[in-house]
Order: C-alpha cells, then sequence, then structure tokens
C-alpha cells in the first residue's frame, strides 16, 4: 500500500546512506521546505504524484548537466531541476522515473503510487519476470512492465543496507564523466548479495578464497581470468580503504576520499598500460 510519508522517509534513509560514501558531499542532498517545494519540473503526472514529488529530498547536482550516481551506470532525478528529464518511456500518470539509466546496462527505477511498488527497468533483460520469447515480442513501451518489482519500502531498506554493509560501494570517478562517481559490488551474485548484506560486521577482505579458485580458471581464459583478478583485488583495496578510515562508526570521509582518488588515478594509468600492451598501434597514436 503507498503511503507518501513512508515513501519520503525511505527515499530519505536511502540518501542520507548514499551521502556517507566518500563520493558526494553533504551538502548534494536538498530537503523541501515544510509546505513543500515551490515546484516540480514534471507534466502529465497526477495529484498523488505531483504531491510526492513535491515533498521528496532531492541529490542536486552541483553544476548543470552534471550527472550523479546511485547505482551502476544508474542517475537520481532531481525534479526541482530546470532541466527537463524526458522519460524513457512513456509512463502511465500514477508513475514516476526515481531514477535513469544513462547506459543499457544501468537500472531505471520507475515508482508506483497506485500500487507502491518500485519497479527495476534494465534494457539487458536482468529483472525481467517473464519467459525471453513473450519478453521481445511485447510492444517496446510496455516492456518496463515485465520487470521485477517490489514494495517501495522494502525494495529502498535493502539497498539502504547494501551500501551500509559495503556491499555496494560509490566513490569519486578522477575524471568526472560520464558520470561523476564510480560504482563498485563485493558481489558477484545474487546469493552473494544477500549473504554479504546479512554479516554483522565489516571485516577485512581475503581475496584469495574467490580470485584462486579453481572453477574460475576452468571456466574463463587466462586473460579473462587474470582482468577478473586485478578487478576484484581493485574492489578489495577500495573496500580495506573505507575501514582503514573507520567506516562505520569513525568514518574520515575526507581523508578516505582523497586516498581513493589515488588509488583511482593509479588503477585508470595501469588498466591504460594494459590496453597499451594489448594494441601499440593505438597507443601511438593517443601519443
Amino acid at each position: 500500500m503507498y503511503s507518501r510519508d513512508d515513501t519520503v522517509n525511505a527515499i530519505l534513509r536511502f540518501y542520507q546512506q548514499v551521502i556517507r560514501h566518500p563520493y558526494l558531499n553533504d551538502s548534494t542532498l536538498v530537503l523541501p521546505p515544510p509546505g513543500g517545494w515551490r515546484s516540480v519540473n514534471i507534466q502529465g503526472k497526477n495529484n498523488t504524484v505531483l504531491d510526492l514529488l513535491h515533498h521528496l529530498p532531492y541529490l542536486r547536482p552541483g553544476k548543470p548537466y552534471e550527472r550523479l550516481l546511485i547505482y551502476w551506470e544508474t542517475v537520481p532525478i532531481c525534479y526541482t531541476d530546470e532541466y527537463v528529464y524526458p522519460e524513457l518511456y512513456p509512463l502511465p500518470a500514477q508513475c514516476v522515473y526515481l531514477a535513469c539509466s544513462v547506459d543499457r546496462e544501468g537500472t531505471s527505477l520507475i515508482l508506483d503510487t497506485d500500487k507502491g511498488t518500485i519497479t527495476e527497468f534494465c534494457h539487458t533483460g536482468t529483472y525481467i519476470t517473464m519467459p525471453e520469447e513473450e519478453y521481445e515480442a511485447l510492444p517496446e513501451e510496455e516492456k518496463w512492465k515485465a520487470h521485477r518489482t517490489s514494495p517501495i519500502r522494502r525494495f529502498l531498506d535493502v539497498w539502504t543496507q547494501r551500501y551500509e554493509k559495503l556491499v555496494w560501494m560509490l566513490i569519486p570517478n578522477p575524471i568526472g564523466q560520464p558520470t561523476t562517481g564510480r560504482f563498485y559490488s563485493r558481489a558477484d551474485t545474487s546469493a552473494e548479495l544477500d549473504v554479504l548484506t546479512l554479516e554483522e560486521q565489516s571485516k577485512p577482505w581475503h581475496l584469495k578464497d574467490d580470485v584462486d579458485h579453481p572453477d574460475f580458471e576452468y571456466e574463463l581464459d587466462r586473460a579473462q581470468y587474470e582482468w577478473y583478478k586485478s578487478i576484484r583485488k581493485h574492489v578489495a583495496d577500495v573496500y580495506d580503504t573505507y575501514l582503514r578510515h573507520g567506516w562505520p562508526d569513525h568514518f574520515d570521509k575526507d581523508r578516505c576520499r582523497s586516498e581513493l582518488l589515488q588509488l583511482e588515478e593509479l588503477h585508470d594509468a595501469e588498466e591504460k598500460q594494459k590496453l597499451d600492451k594489448m594494441n601499440p598501434d593505438a597507443a601511438d597514436l593517443s601519443d
């Protein structure tokens, strides 16, 4: 069942957890005045949706057309902005995008005030709830309805927990594009997501159990295996940097951010070196 106040509070808790990460400044989170925002930039929605948008907290970019990040290739929408967010696919009057994808692997979050749900709409078909043949036969503008749907509060509470437990992490992007942040996950599977989220206490991550597992080496060719190990090591370094700076109770956000930026710049340079070795002709052109 939909409740405006429950929805507002669930989104607020989620955004408050997001800005704890060494990515966005605290000032990015903006709260509505007591009577709600004076105006919101959207058309074609019913009064229930408009009432919700007038009372939501938002993550507001500091610069025009700056793309923030709340999940893999997924950006939040701030309806108090002058920028018009075109709907990827037209939605019914009782539905609204809370977030939209910036690429085909991103996830658009669609809130339905009639049903009190959030739908995870991803073009890769990750969350579809019907056989693929039936899904492909749907009209393009109807496909979002066939994706996984959850009650609003349950969905947002799960995402909040994943950031709280550092299953998911958001850190600054040194180059600032296509989004200002980068997303990392410690989990490779849905089952691992659940296990890590339920852990009572964050503890240092030892890589040996996952990256040296013989099944991975059997299933992947050598180049893929080495790439996988490199990525996992980097995610572990990001995670351990959080812990070293006192997450969660004594977290030094500014120092952690500074160290993570250096870590990302080093990782980018190493990745560029690997690509240059694989394709020396392209490296010569870039120089």
